[in-house]
C-alpha cells in the first residue's frame, strides 16, 4: 500500500515510495485507510468534532461585560447537554481500537505506540502556551487564568492516557469475566457517588475521575460481542434497542428525581451533583446507552459510510481528532475575548446571537484541522528523538497521562500553586515531567 494513516493526532500523508498519478484524494485516503473500520473511526471523529461545535457555541457575553456560559443563563438549553455529551462514545470505540493494537503488538509495544501517539500533539501544546505565558506568569493573574483556560480541557487526554495504558490489564478482565467486571465496577462507582452525596470528603469524588470514563472504556471491550449478537436477527437487534433504552430512561430518572445534576456538563451555580466534574453514574448509564444505540445503528452506519467520499472527510478530518480537540480551546478562547474586547453585548439565542456563534463553529473546525496539521508535522520530526532516559513503557505511559491530569489543574502560567488533589505543583515542573515520560518511549511509528 502506497500510503500511511495515522490516527493518534497524526494525519494521513501519501508515502513518497510511489506516485499516485490518476488518483484523487478520496481514492488515496480509501487505499490508505483500507483497514480501517470505518464505523469505529467515524464514532470517535464525531464525539471530538460535536465537543468542538458545543464549546463554540456554549460562550456568551454577559451586561457586565464577562464572558459566561449560555447554560447559566438558559437553562432551557439544558435537555441539550444529552445531545452533545457524546465522549462516552470516544472512550467505548478507543477500547476496541485498544484491543486490536494490544493483540497486534503486545503490551510493551502497545504501551509505546499508544504513550508516544497520544502524549506527542499535547506535549507540543504544553510546551507553546508555557513557553508564552509562563514567563508572565507571576506579573498578573489575568495571564494565570488564561494559562488555566487554556489546559483545563486536557482532562480528557490525561484520562484517556491512564484508560488506555490499563488496557493489558484490563483486556484481560474482559476477556475473563467481563460482566462480572463491568457489575463490580459500576457498583463502585455508585459507592463513590454515595460518598461524594452524603458529605463525604471532596476528593473521594473525584475517583469517579478514572472509574466512570474506565468503565465506559472496558463497555466498548465487548462492542464486537455485541456486533455478533445484533447480527442474529431482528429480535437480537429489537433487545438491544430495548436495552439502549432502558439505560437511558434510567440515566434520565436518576438526573431527574435523584441528588444528580439534570445537565450533563458543569454548569456555574448548579447547586446538584454535577455529572462531568467529577463524573457520576448517570454519565455511566447514560454512555451505556449510548454504545448499545451505536450497535443497532452500526449496519445503517457501515452503509452510508461505505461511500468513499463520506468516508474521506470523517477519515481527513479523524487523523488529526486530537489535535483539533486540542487546538480548538485557544480558537474559541480568542473568539470570546474578541468578543469582550468591543464590548459585544446581544440577547442570547437571539438571531444576531446566532450568525456570530455558527461563524466561530465555521471558523474555528477548519483552522484547527489546519493548525493540528501543523502540529503533526512538527510532531513526525520529534518522534524521531531517541530515548535518552529510559523508563519501564507502563511508568511512562501512566506517568504521562497523571503529568497532563496535573497540567489541567495548574495551568500554563502557574510558576508555583496548586495541582490535582490541592497538592504543590508548577507548570513549568509538569512540563519537564511530561518530556521526561514522552521521550522515555524512544522512536515508535504511532498507530491507530
Amino acid at each position: 500500500m502506497g500510503s500511511t494513516y495515522r490516527a493518534a493526532g497524526g494525519c494521513w500523508r501519501p508515502s513518497t515510495k510511489e506516485g499516485h498519478v490518476g488518483t484523487t484524494l478520496v481514492q488515496r485516503v480509501a487505499a490508505a485507510s483500507s483497514s480501517r473500520d470505518r464505523v469505529l473511526d467515524a464514532a470517535k471523529t464525531l464525539a471530538l468534532v460535536v465537543v468542538v461545535v458545543g464549546h463554540s457555541l456554549a460562550w456568551h457575553i454577559t451586561p457586565a461585560i464577562t464572558a459566561a456560559n449560555v447554560l447559566e443563563s438558559e437553562r432551557w438549553l439544558v435537555p441539550l447537554t444529552w445531545v452533545f455529551q457524546v465522549l462516552p462514545i470516544f472512550f467505548a470505540a478507543g477500547a476496541v481500537s485498544n484491543a486490536a493494537s494490544l493483540r497486534r503488538h503486545g503490551a510493551r509495544e502497545y504501551l509505546l505506540r499508544r504513550s508516544r501517539g497520544l502524549a506527542t500533539p499535547v506535549l507540543i501544546y504544553a510546551a507553546l502556551w508555557t513557553v508564552v505565558l509562563l514567563p508572565f506568569g507571576g506579573m498578573s493573574q489575568q495571564v494565570v487564568g488564561a494559562g488555566r483556560f487554556l489546559s483545563q480541557l486536557l482532562w480528557f487526554a490525561g484520562v484517556y492516557l491512564l484508560v488506555s495504558s490499563a488496557a493489558p490489564v484490563t483486556a484481560r478482565w474482559a476477556a475473563r469475566r467481563p460482566l462480572l467486571v463491568l457489575g463490580v465496577w459500576l457498583l463502585l462507582i455508585a459507592g463513590v457517588d454515595a460518598v461524594r452525596w452524603s458529605g463525604g470528603p471532596s476528593w473521594v469524588g473525584w475517583v469517579n475521575l478514572l472509574l466512570v470514563w474506565g468503565w465506559l472504556h472496558q463497555l466498548g471491550y465487548c462492542i464486537p460481542v455485541l456486533r455478533r449478537r445484533a447480527g442474529d436477527g431482528p429480535a437480537a437487534r429489537a433487545a438491544l434497542a430495548l436495552g439502549a433504552a432502558a439505560l437511558l430512561a434510567a440515566a434520565v430518572a436518576l438526573a431527574l428525581f435523584g441528588p444528580y445534576s439534570s445537565s450533563l456538563v458543569t454548569i456555574g451555580g448548579d447547586s446538584e451533583l454535577s455529572n462531568l466534574s467529577p463524573p457520576t453514574l448517570v454519565l455511566a448509564l447514560y454512555g451505556a446507552g449510548q454504545v448499545l444505540l451505536l450497535v443497532v445503528l452500526w449496519p445503517a452506519l457501515a452503509a452510508f459510510l461505505s461511500d468513499d467520499r463520506r468516508w474521506a472527510v470523517v477519515a481527513l478530518v479523524g487523523a488529526r481528532g486530537i489535535g483539533i480537540y486540542l487546538w480548538h480551546i485557544p480558537l474559541v478562547g480568542c473568539a470570546a475575548a474578541i468578543a469582550l474586547l468591543v464590548g459585544w453585548v446581544v440577547v442570547p439565542l437571539s438571531p444576531w446571537w446566532w450568525v456570530v456563534h455558527l461563524l466561530v463553529v465555521v471558523v474555528v473546525l477548519p483552522l484547527a484541522w489546519l493548525i493540528a496539521g501543523v502540529a503533526a508535522s512538527v510532531g513526525r520530526r520529534l518522534d524521531r528523538v531517541p530515548r535518552l532516559l529510559p523508563l519501564p513503557a507502563a511508568v511512562a505511559a501512566v506517568g504521562a497521562g497523571l503529568v497532563v491530569l496535573n497540567i489541567s489543574v495548574t495551568g500554563f502560567a502557574t510558576w508555583a500553586g496548586s495541582g490535582m488533589l490541592g497538592l504543590w505543583s508548577s507548570s513549568l515542573l509538569n512540563l519537564v515531567l511530561l518530556l521526561l515520560c514522552w521521550q522515555a518511549v524512544g522512536q515508535v511509528e504511532a498507530d491507530a
